[in-house]
C-alpha cells in the first residue's frame, strides 16, 4: 500500500448500498379506535344555553321544506324568505354544510350528527375553535341575568347572523350627560393638552 493511502475494506465487510425490497416489512395497521366526540373543555365552568328557537321567525323550517323538492346543488336562492347569498365562508360554504338536508329542523356536524337549533354553538365551534373555547369560559359572548348564580349564556347566533356572522360597524353611543346640578369642571391648560404633550411636560 502506498504511503498515505487509506486502507480499503474487503468487499464482504463493506456497508450495503441498498436494502432489497423483499426485506421491507409491510406497515403495521393502526389499532382501531372509536372516533373522538367533543364533550366540552376541561375545567370549563358549568353553564346552560339560552334557548334560541323561540326567537326564530321562520322556525320550524319543515313548514316550507317538507313540500319543496330536495336540491343539494349550490345555487342562487330565488324568492327565498331568508338570505339569497351566503357571505359566511366567502364562497366556501353552502346551506347543507350546517343544515340536515332531509330534515331542515336540525343542524348537523361535519361527521353527520344532528344538533338542535338551541345548541348551535356545537356547529359554530367546529371551525371557530378558539372563539368557542373563549365563549365556554366566559371571555367571549354574553351572560343572561346577573354575574352570580346559575351561569346561563347566549349562543353564538344570538349575536351573530349565522349566514353573515361579521358584525357591521356602528356609531358609538353618546357620552353620558352631566348629572343635574353639576357642571363640568374647567380644564386647566395643562389638562387640555394632548396626552403625549402632558407626558412630556410631566403634568398628570
Amino acid at each position: 500500500m502506498a504511503p498515505g493511502a487509506a486502507p480499503v475494506a474487503p468487499a464482504s465487510e463493506a456497508a450495503p448500498t441498498h436494502r432489497p425490497l423483499r426485506d421491507n416489512l409491510p406497515p403495521q395497521a393502526p389499532n382501531p379506535q372509536e372516533p373522538l366526540i367533543f364533550g366540552g373543555y376541561l375545567d370549563a365552568p358549568a353553564f346552560s344555553v339560552v334557548p334560541r328557537k323561540p326567537h326564530l321567525g321562520l322556525y320550524p323550517c319543515s313548514q316550507c321544506h317538507k313540500v319543496l323538492p330536495l336540491n343539494k346543488q349550490p345555487r342562487a336562492l330565488v324568492a327565498a324568505p331568508h338570505v339569497a347569498s351566503l357571505p359566511h365562508g366567502r364562497g366556501r360554504m353552502w346551506c347543507l354544510d350546517c343544515h340536515v338536508a332531509e330534515d331542515r329542523d336540525w343542524l348537523r356536524t361535519l361527521d353527520g350528527r344532528r344538533v338542535d337549533f338551541d345548541q348551535s354553538q356545537l356547529v359554530c365551534g367546529q371551525c371557530h375553535g378558539p372563539r368557542h373555547r373563549d365563549w365556554a369560559f366566559g371571555a367571549h359572548g354574553k351572560r343572561a341575568a346577573n354575574w352570580q348564580g346559575e351561569r346561563q349564556i347566549y349562543a353564538c347566533t344570538h349575536c351573530h347572523d349565522a349566514h353573515d356572522p361579521k358584525i357591521p360597524p356602528r356609531e358609538p353611543a353618546p357620552p353620558p350627560p352631566v348629572r343635574a346640578g353639576l357642571e363640568r369642571p374647567a380644564l386647566t391648560p395643562a389638562h387640555a393638552a394632548q396626552p403625549w404633550q402632558r407626558a412630556a411636560s410631566g403634568a398628570r
